[in-house]
Formats: C-alpha cells, sequence, structure tokens
C-alpha cells in the first residue's frame, strides 16, 4: 500500500519517466560521437558516424585485438614510424588519408599508451612516438610501466611515502600481458556516471515527501495514533521509499548499459582497463568489470542518499524543505572538489560516489589519497565504505526521528 501511495503521486510518475528517458538518451549520445573518414576507391571520402562509424571501426581494429605483447607494441610502433618517415606526420592534410585508415587507425589503441610511458619523470610531458626506440618497446614494456607509475607518484604524493608504497603494492598484483578489444569509448563510462548523477537527483525527489508530506497534509496526526502508526509504519515507509529506488535503478541502469554494449560490441568488455585508460591504472579489472563496479558504486551513493532524504523527510516539517536540503547534499562534494581538490568532504558524504570530476570513476583512473598521519586511503576505498556506513546510521536516525516527532 505504501508502494502505491507513492507511485499514484504525479510527480513521482513523471520522474519515472525521466529516469527511463534519460537511461537510453545519455547512452545514446556517445554512440552519436563517433565518426571517421572513409576512403573511396575514387579518391573521395565519406564521413561516417554513429552506428556506422562503430561498425566500420570494429572492422578496422581487428587485426590488433588480443593480447597486448610487447613485440606487438613494438612492431605496431615499427610501422608507424616507418609511416611517417615516407608519408610525413599523420596531422598534415598532405598524409594520405587511405594509408593513415588502413594502417594507422587499427594501431592507434596499442600506441596510445607510450607517449605516457615514455614521459619526462620530472614534468611529466609525453613523449614523441618518432623518438621512442621499438626495440626498447619490445624489451621493457611492462617493467616501464612499473617505472611509469613509481615516477608518478613520486610527484603526486612526495610527501607520503605510504600512498606511493601502497600504489605500487597494488599495481603488481595487476595481471600482464593486457587484452585489447578496441571500440568502446571513455565518453560511455562519463555518461554512466551523468546518469548516475540524475537518478540520485530524481530518487531524491521521489522520497522527499515520504514523511514530510504527510505532516504537511496533517494525515500523520490520524495515522500516529494507529495501533502501527509510529515504528512499524516507518519501517515500512522505509522500505517502500528504498524499494522504489532500488527498481528504478534496477531498470534503468540495465537499459542503459544493455543500449551501449550492443552498440559498441560485448567483447570490447573484455578490455583491460588500463588500454583505454592510463596504462597504470591501479584496478586489475576489465572493462566489464568496470560497469559493474560503477553501477554498485552508483548504487551504494544513491541508497545512502535516499536514506539521508529519509531521515531530512522525518525531521523535517515539509517537503520542499527537504529537498532542497538533500540537492545540496548531492552538490557539496561536486563544489568541494572542485574547490579544494582531493578532501575528506568529497569522498565521505552520501552523494560521494556520484558528480563530476568527483565521481568514482574518476576516483579509480586517479591517483587519489586522504591521509592521517602516516596512513594513506585511496579514496575510491574511503567513498564505498563511508556511503555504506552512512545508510544503517541514516535509516535508524529516520525511524528514531520519526517516532519522536511532535506534531506543533
Amino acid at each position: 500500500m505504501e508502494v502505491k501511495r507513492v507511485l499514484k503521486s504525479r510527480l513521482t510518475r513523471i520522474l519515472l519517466i525521466i529516469a527511463f528517458v534519460l537511461s537510453l538518451t545519455t547512452a545514446y549520445l556517445p554512440i552519436t560521437f563517433e565518426f571517421i573518414n572513409q576512403p573511396n576507391p575514387d579518391g573521395s571520402k565519406t564521413m561516417l558516424d554513429g552506428i556506422a562509424a562503430i561498425e566500420y571501426k570494429r572492422g578496422l581494429y581487428a587485426a590488433v585485438n588480443g593480447e597486448v605483447t610487447p613485440k606487438k607494441v613494438s612492431e605496431a610502433l615499427t610501422t608507424y614510424q616507418n609511416l611517417v618517415n615516407e608519408y610525413g606526420p599523420v596531422e598534415d592534410d598532405a598524409f594520405p588519408l587511405s594509408v593513415n585508415i588502413a594502417q594507422i587507425v587499427p594501431i592507434r589503441p596499442l600506441l596510445k599508451a607510450l607517449p605516457e610511458l615514455y614521459a619526462d619523470p620530472l614534468t611529466g610531458m609525453g613523449a614523441d612516438l618518432m623518438e621512442i626506440d621499438p626495440a626498447d618497446v619490445a624489451q621493457t614494456y611492462y617493467q616501464r610501466c612499473v617505472t611509469h607509475l613509481t615516477d608518478v607518484m613520486n610527484n603526486e604524493q612526495r610527501n607520503h611515502p605510504a600512498a606511493q608504497q601502497q600504489a605500487v603494492d597494488q599495481y603488481t598484483e595487476v595481471d600482464t600481458p593486457f587484452y585489447l578489444h578496441a571500440g568502446l569509448s571513455k565518453d560511455a563510462f562519463d555518461y554512466i556516471e551523468l546518469y548516475l548523477l540524475i537518478l540520485t537527483i530524481l530518487c531524491v525527489a521521489i522520497t522527499a515527501p515520504v514523511f514530510s508530506g504527510a505532516y504537511q497534509n496533517g494525515a500523520d496526526s490520524i495515522l500516529r495514533c494507529t495501533k502501527h502508526g509510529r515504528l512499524k509504519l516507518a519501517v515500512t515507509r522505509i522500505l517502500a521509499a528504498c524499494t522504489i529506488s532500488g527498481v528504478t535503478f534496477a531498470v534503468g541502469m540495465t537499459l542503459h548499459l544493455l543500449l551501449s554494449n550492443l552498440v559498441f560490441g560485448t567483447d570490447c568488455l573484455e578490455t583491460s582497463m588500463q588500454m583505454l585508460f592510463s596504462i597504470i591504472n591501479l584496478p586489475n579489472i576489465n572493462l566489464g568489470q568496470l560497469q559493474i563496479c560503477l553501477a554498485l558504486a552508483g548504487l551504494l551513493s544513491i541508497v545512502s542518499c535516499v536514506c539521508c532524504t529519509l531521515f531530512l523527510s522525518a525531521k523535517c516539517k515539509d517537503a520542499l524543505s527537504v529537498l532542497l536540503i538533500s540537492i545540496t547534499v548531492i552538490l557539496v562534494p561536486i563544489f568541494a572538489y572542485t574547490a579544494l581538490g582531493v578532501n575528506w568532504i568529497s569522498a565521505i558524504l552520501p552523494s560521494a560516489g556520484v558528480g563530476m570530476q568527483n565521481n568514482f570513476l574518476y576516483q579509480l583512473i586517479n591517483f587519489n589519497y586522504l591521509h592521517i598521519g602516516g596512513m594513506s586511503f585511496w579514496t575510491p576505498h574511503v567513498i564505498l565504505i563511508a556511503t555504506a556506513a552512512e545508510i544503517p546510521v541514516f535509516l535508524f536516525l529516520a525511524v528514531r526521528c520519526y517516532c519522536k516527532h511532535q506534531v506543533a
């Protein structure tokens, strides 16, 4: 009956429709960003975009998919250097389009990490592909990954040796050689995080009037006098709100990932995370597992925000105040991270896993640590522990505040 009561609200139905429409919209947008010029036999070119571009690229990448061995990367670099020596820089208009598409584009995913691996250890400036020795790549490709990570940690965590050692120890557990099945774009993962942020706001808006709405219309004064009008009613309303938010998340995220993966290709999910983002990313997962991690972290953050909203709804007397405070709680980590960089505020609030630059994806691919004395904590671990711990705390406070609520 509580679920039915919430769903009967016209605003709730509108918000649910928006959630499902945006699920498909945010999954489709990265698809529209894909484009490539296809050379024609007569020397002209045809610009492909969207699904046509993705399918065309899939055929080009087929030759390099598989394990990323040092020998394969070295051969790709040799091919690139020979072509540049013959035709000039790839970026120049004089470089033949047919050669670029047929021989350069397929090996780009293999070469992407080399400027980073051979970057200047002090400035971090990437190396020119023409200045890298293919023989050195063949011999030291994966050893250079560890060396580069050490250089990065020395620069970013200079005063925190514990963080430096943690990163190196974690990276040694990453399986090599990496696996590559090119095609899935970074934009697709950015839009997962964007959808999670929007979904959090929508779920909070649905939850805001759960208790405060009954305070406003006076219904709570009647229900509170019944046999189960306090503790049992509070628990029932909390379960109803969490159920609606959980089902909305499950359906919306399933639709989003299903559309994205079917278009880009499920084979791309086997690609090592390091081959899409940074070669020295710490998680030992592939892109499919990354999607699961982002979804679970997003679910934790959404449930934590919903529980916080339930507490506020039980505490405040009107739904508008609840909604405004809840949205503020969602936005504070975003602004705190933008203004202050890595900080505890952006990592421990209920919405720490969703947002813009502070979201869980960006924390996974970066090397952000929070410090207490001589101890260092990787921000993804802090976010997961904080959001999981806050859920029972806010649920307890919500029940307690509702049971102790006094009608003015």
